[in-house]
């Protein structure tokens, strides 16, 4: 979770569009804060904040995280508060533990009233927990592997303010207006909040707001709302954190006895741990694809069904929340063939007829053009 590994790291995940470009110094409003602001923080402008997010170091912590997701979705099954499948983490509240020593050591743990969910990383080990389903997953990570800035698994969206940062920061182009918005105060500490806005007319993003620890150039809260609407969408925010280095004793999982333990395997070639900055692979082998970059890239998923269907839940749970993403679709047709689509607050889904999927936070009309300038 260090700040300069997240402007460094790159990621196809669809919920938040998140391919890297330069931050070019041109592109980025200069107005400071004004001094005068509540709370009082010497003025900064936005190239400022910027370069303080690259060059930060790291910090280690202990915090809480309130997630909010509100994309305008049907209710899905299997979306139970402490569950890390797709399904659950794209709509409604969640709270989560997050400890971080570490790129090599790193917790997470979703709580709710009667269950819990942890995803742990010590060393080469690297563990996904269930309560509720009484299974945990373990893979045993190569010398030099990473798990980006956070320990969670492939089909788990950006929950963590550092995690979501990353993906807006990494969408930055020369067509994104960034400014500085006054300052205020997130888990008791003085922040900056920085404000990115696309200009781009075919992203449905309107505004991404960052809130800057005014200490530590730590993110602790993002908010991301669509365009012409007035409150977040989707918002991650600490509701309380301490930078100190926790103790050992938190990283060392030992499986509950009665679990059912699962060995798994990264993909073959891969340095990589399973964690959210790499795309999940379809059960064919096919990887997604992107096309363009910044605010209005579309990622083309060669075997939709496949992934929709897959979760760290039962797979039950996933076919049928991909069963009620598909009653809400709508069918279209066009010089791309015919297709189901879907548009929220942020994210279009356009699923077409071969299997192919194309997902963006874009307008509908844009996904139909990717689709047709690329036939199978």
């Amino acid at each position: 979770m260090a700040t300069r590994e997240l402007l460094r790291s790159r990621t196809t995940r669809w919920l938040v569009p998140a391919a890297a470009a330069a931050i070019i110094a041109a592109s980025v409003g200069v107005n400071a804060v004004a001094a005068n602001a509540d709370p009082s923080l010497a003025p900064r402008t936005a190239a400022e904040l910027l370069a303080s997010l690259a060059q930060a170091p790291s910090h280690p912590f202990t915090g809480t995280v309130a997630e909010n997701a509100d994309l305008g979705i049907p209710a899905l099954p299997g979306a139970a508060s402490t569950s890390l499948s797709w399904q659950s983490l794209i709509s409604g509240s969640h709270t989560a533990r997050v400890w971080y020593a570490s790129p090599s050591q790193v917790r997470l743990a979703l709580v709710g009233d009667l269950a819990e969910s942890d995803v742990v990383r010590d060393g080469s080990d690297l563990w996904v927990w269930s309560s509720q389903d009484g299974t945990v997953s373990h893979t045993t990570l190569p010398a030099g592997s990473t798990t980006g800035h956070g320990a969670t698994p492939p089909t788990m969206p950006a929950f963590d303010p550092l995690t979501a940062a990353t993906r807006a920061l990494a969408a930055i182009d020369p067509s994104t207006s960034v400014t500085v918005d006054g300052t205020s105060r997130v888990a008791g500490r003085p922040v900056y909040e920085l404000v990115l806005t696309p200009r781009a007319s075919a992203s449905l993003i309107g505004q991404v707001r960052l809130a800057i620890d005014s200490e530590t150039s730590v993110p602790l809260r993002v908010q991301v709302i669509a365009r012409g609407a007035s409150s977040p969408a989707f918002e991650t925010a600490f509701t309380s954190i301490t930078f100190s280095r926790p103790a050992d004793s938190v990283f060392a999982f030992t499986p509950p006895a009665g679990t059912q333990v699962t060995e798994s395997a990264l993909p073959s070639g891969s340095t990589k741990a399973p964690g959210v900055a790499r795309t999940r692979p379809t059960t064919t082998g096919a990887k997604p694809t992107v096309v363009g970059t910044g605010w209005t890239m579309v990622v083309e998923i060669p075997d939709a069904p496949a992934l929709l269907s897959g979760s760290t839940s039962s797979k039950g749970s996933g076919s049928a929340a991909a069963s009620t993403l598909m009653q809400a679709m709508s069918p279209v047709s066009g010089s791309f063939g015919t297709g189901q689509l879907l548009q929220t607050a942020l994210v279009s889904v356009l699923i077409l007829s071969d299997g192919r999927a194309f997902v963006g936070a874009v307008t509908p009309e844009l996904l139909e053009q990717v689709a047709a300038s690329t036939p199978r």
